[in-house]
């Protein structure tokens, strides 16, 4: 993790922490990023931060292509690059985004990053940052699909529908994953019942996901 962090600082990426080292008794040392952090139970990003935190994903992943660390051990085990993959952020939700004053400054919480698809990031992002993970109007979630994908460029609203679908398919195949080797975090949150909740909203967004479809194709 600290080479990748490395990597992006050495590539000119914005809105990542500085990682400084180990202190005397192993802890991590990294640069504090000002500002807050959003609840997407609660909360949705301004048109103008879901923007440009698609577009400052877009750069990250510009930033990383050429980061090929081989096989190495990730918090999702050891994996090389496959065809295709890049070093993903793997939970670009809302509560690691950076926001000062409403606007997007950037992202934190670097643990599950590891290989993974591009469109995987950003399907990530806009299921927590439009959002997709609890109901609001179609005409909203249409628009704001639009926007992030604009932001992120070269992929169409359609495009990233898509990946969510696929997105959430590699989230349940990842906790499995996780449970099997006991990985602390996955446990967690399969006993605070987060998984549970998960899995009801991906049923929850099935139920709209036609109608949000059919929206996008018209437009």
């Amino acid at each position: 993790m600290h080479s990748l962090l490395a990597h992006l600082h050495a590539r000119g990426l914005d809105g990542i922490p500085c990682v400084h080292g180990l202190d005397d008794e192993g802890r991590e040392v990294l640069d504090y990023l000002p500002g807050d952090t959003l609840d997407p139970e609660t909360t949705a990003p301004s048109d103008a931060a879901l923007a440009a935190a698609a577009g400052w994903l877009r750069r990250f992943h510009d930033a990383v292509a050429d980061f090929r660390p081989g096989a190495v051990a990730w918090r999702q085990g050891v994996q090389a690059l496959g065809e295709g993959e890049i070093i993903c952020h793997n939970d670009p939700g809302l509560y690691n985004w950076v926001v000062q004053g409403g606007e997007f400054a950037g992202m934190i919480d670097w643990d599950r990053a590891g290989p993974g698809r591009p469109l995987d990031d950003l399907a990530f992002l806009v299921w927590s940052g439009v959002p997709l993970l609890r109901p609001t109007p179609v005409a909203d979630s249409v628009r704001r699909l639009q926007i992030a994908a604009e932001g992120y460029g070269g992929v169409s609203a359609l495009d990233v529908v898509d990946a969510v679908d696929a997105r959430m398919d590699l989230i349940a195949g990842r906790w499995r994953a996780g449970i099997e080797r006991n990985d602390p975090g996955t446990l967690a949150l399969r006993d605070s019942g987060a998984m549970d909740r998960h899995l009801s909203r991906v049923r929850e967004f099935g139920d709209r996901e036609v109608a949000i479809r059919s929206e996008l194709a018209r437009s």
